[in-house]
Order: structure tokens, then sequence, then C-alpha cells
């Protein structure tokens, strides 16, 4: 087929959110570990590997149905199953806990108390979805199937025991998660202002956090509820296997359907039952990152693992100021400011026996360091006796470009200390002062980028 084909873009479109999926509903999970808030931490192992294998199952029969891997089919199976009923099971696991909060029940608890509610948690997250790969055994019609595209798929033929086995727990978790969420948002309004004394002083409990597990847990139960039983309804119209006993219902039991793509894509239930059971866990593993993978503690834990990474590579911290000023948005500049030392331009008057020759305009330079404890300007590549005062004998050629002195030789024999400006000629009536003032920016030192420090503080 060519890669324009629609069912190979779908295909590759799958199998690049499928891990997609499994990295970004992992991002959170150390800060969910660290606060032991296994309802979310469930919901993260479930997703995630599922979202893998389905990643790896895609890659392996993209183009083809044929059985490489039979252990590996046996075992991804059941591990699908078991994820479909663990999403429903911590949605239940994380209201529930979000009730017992918002009636301040697990706030202040002992060791045994902590132990004892992770050991519920886990039962009722991971303890039904093992449960059902157990009892997968009596709804079994052969080993498995494999469709190319997807990969494995458990064989459950349609009978009315699994519809008690299987199609009846999202019904039953979405009904209990419904009923915990009622109460919670009741316990929540009633409780509020005692809620928020508790949780200014608890680390790793907040509102944000709070109000986004509760929505997680609303919406896995507003498409988990209407979506089972929409599911049983359409179990009921379909045929209906008459359920004989194991021995029937396992007669052949080590068949292997392999179904192309052709085949299989030729039925529109059987085509969109497959691809929406693959896309609703991608869905999950985005709808968990889109709650928490744009909260404070997270952007906080992207910073320490950028530092950690750019660490770890000999990079610097600040390497993205290097780049050029349009890609840098809101950035400051790195290294020292130039600073700026604005002076007058005085024009000299003529009316002096020392003799003043410009061709241009007076240009001056300093820099903090030329400047004396005194507030005077000490030149410290000429000796101090060229700062003194002069003679009437003495000649001064100043230029914009060049700047040459010559003296008599009376000013050498003057004893060489330093003397203050001269002061300015305020009384002089041919004194001009020129207002416009000029801008000299002290240039950064010649020091190699490997020693400068930035300032900046991101």
């Amino acid at each position: 087929m060519a890669d324009s084909d629609p069912w190979v873009v779908q295909e590759n479109a799958t199998i690049a959110f499928s891990l997609l999926g499994f990295v970004l509903a992992n991002v959170p999970l150390y800060w969910h570990l660290r606060a032991w808030n296994m309802g979310s931490v469930q919901y993260i192992f479930w997703v995630g590997s599922q979202c893998l294998l389905q990643f790896i199952n895609n890659i392996v029969w993209k183009d083809n149905a044929i059985n490489w891997a039979p252990v590996w089919c046996d075992i991804t199976t059941r591990w699908a199953l078991a994820s479909s009923i663990a999403i429903c099971s911590s949605a239940l696991v994380i209201m529930r806990r979000l009730y017992h909060i918002a009636n301040i029940t697990t706030i202040h608890l002992t060791r045994e108390d902590k132990r004892r509610m992770i050991i519920e948690d886990t039962l009722i997250g991971s303890g039904f979805p093992i449960l059902q790969v157990l009892l997968y055994w009596f709804m079994q019609g052969h080993r498995f199937d494999i469709y190319e595209g997807i990969g494995c798929w458990p064989a459950i033929p349609n009978t009315i025991l699994s519809w008690f086995i299987y199609d009846l727990w999202p019904v039953f978790f979405g009904t209990m998660t419904a009923f915990y969420c009622t109460l919670t948002i009741r316990a929540f309004l009633k409780r509020r202002k005692q809620l928020a004394q508790i949780m200014a002083t608890n680390s790793d409990l907040n509102f944000s956090r709070y109000l986004r597990l509760m929505g997680l847990a609303a919406v896995n139960m507003i498409f988990t509820l209407p979506l089972g039983i929409y599911t049983m309804i359409v179990n009921a119209s379909s045929p209906i296997y008459v359920w004989r006993g194991l021995a029937d219902l396992h007669y052949d039991f080590s068949a292997v359907n392999q179904y192309p793509a052709i085949l299989w894509r030729s039925s529109l239930l059987a085509a969109r039952s497959l691809e929406f059971s693959e896309w609703s866990f991608i869905g999950c593993a985005l709808l968990f990152f889109a709650f928490f993978g744009f909260g404070d503690e997270a952007r906080r834990h992207y910073r320490k693992a950028y530092e950690v990474m750019v660490k770890r590579l000999g990079l610097r911290p600040d390497l993205w100021q290097r780049l050029p000023e349009g890609w840098r948005l809101g950035s400051k500049p790195a290294g020292p400011q130039p600073i700026n030392i604005v002076l007058p331009t005085i024009a000299p008057p003529s009316k002096r026996d020392t003799v003043y020759t410009t061709s241009g305009k007076l240009s001056i330079s300093i820099s903090l360091t030329d400047v004396g404890p005194d507030g005077n300007v000490v030149d410290n590549l000429k000796p101090p006796c060229l700062a003194s005062t002069r003679s009437s004998s003495s000649h001064y050629s100043i230029d914009s470009e060049s700047d040459t002195y010559v003296s008599s030789d009376k000013d050498e024999k003057k004893d060489e200390r330093e003397s203050p400006l001269p002061p300015l000629p305020l009384e002089d009536p041919d004194f001009v002062l020129d207002i416009r003032r000029m801008t000299v920016p002290r240039p950064a030192p010649d020091v190699p980028m490997s020693v400068r420090h930035s300032m900046d503080i991101v």
C-alpha cells in the first residue's frame, strides 16, 4: 500500500501516539508516587504500559498477521483486558480518596492508617483487573486472534456469561465513581474553609491538585458509564453464542485466527470496535497529561530535568541565551551591561595664553577606574604632571582623532604632583557652553566566554 493510503496514515498515527501516550503518562509519575497517591500511580501504570504494548504490537504486525510470538500474545491479550478494567477502577480509587480528604479523615494519619489505606487502594485499583484475568478462562473461546495492523487480541465470544464477567465492570465502576463524586462535591462545599487551612500546611496537597484529580475522575466517569451501557446494548442486539459449558466453548482451544486488514476492515462494527479500543488508551494517557503535565510542580520538575541534562552534557544552563535575539522572546542579554557616562562638550575660550587647536568636537572617554577618590580624573597612562595646570607657554592640540601635547622646558621642571582641574570660566563673556550631551558606553572586558557569568535569573 502506498504511504498516502488513509489506512497507512492511520497506522502510523496510532504508532506515534501510542509511544507519545506512554511517555506523557509517565511524566507526572514521580510527584504522585511521592505523595502516595495510589489511584494516580495505578492509572499511570496501566495506561502507560498498555500504550507501550500497543506501540510494539502495531510495529510487529503493521503489514502482516503472522503468529510470530505466541507467548507474547498470551501475555499482552490478558494485559489488555486488565488495563481496560484498571482505568475504571483507578478512577474510582481517586474519587474515593478525594471523598475521604473532603471529610477530613485522611489528613492526619498514623503509619498504620497510611499502610491500610495504600493496601485498600491497591486492592481496588489492581485487584479487580487481576480478578478479571483469572475469570477470562471461563469466557475465552480460543487462544487469541491476530489482526493485521493491530496485533494480538483477546478472543471473547458474545455470551451471556461474558456480559457479567467482563462487560458489566465499566458500568459498575462508573456508577460507584458517580456516587463518590456526588458525596465529594457536597463534602467539599461544606468544609471548604477547613480544607483550605489544612492544605496551606501540606506541601503535597493543595486545591489545584485536588480539583485536577477530581476533574480527571469525573471525566473518566462521564465517558465510562455511557460507553459501558452502550457496549452492553450492542452486545445484546448482536448474535449471541449459547454457552453450553467449557468443553464446548474451549473446543479447538489452541486455534489462532488471523485476519488481514482488508478482511476485518470490511466489517464496520469490527473496525470501529478495534480502532476505538486502541485510541481509548491513547486518549486516557493524553487526558492525564493534560490535567497534570502543566501544573506548578510539573514546571519545577521540567526545570530540574533540564538542568540535570545540560549538566550531564557539559553545557551551560543559559545556553539558550546564545541563540539569535529574535529566537529569545522576552529574554535578557547575558553578561554585564555597558555603563554610560554622559559629559558636556565644552568649547574652550580663546582669550588664554594657552593655545588650543580644535579640528573637531572634543571626544572624552573615561572609565570608572580613571576617577580618583577626590572625584577628579586620574590619567594612569601619563605622568601626573600632564594633568596639572600648565603655564602660559604651554600649548595643547586637541583633535577628535589625535591627542598631541607640546610643553615648554619650564613645565617639565615643575614638581610632579596632582592638581585639581581648573575651574570653568563662567564669568568669561566669550565662554560658550554646548548643551548637547553624548553617551560614551563602557565596553565589556575582554574575557573569554568560558569564564563569564550571567546575572540573569530564570
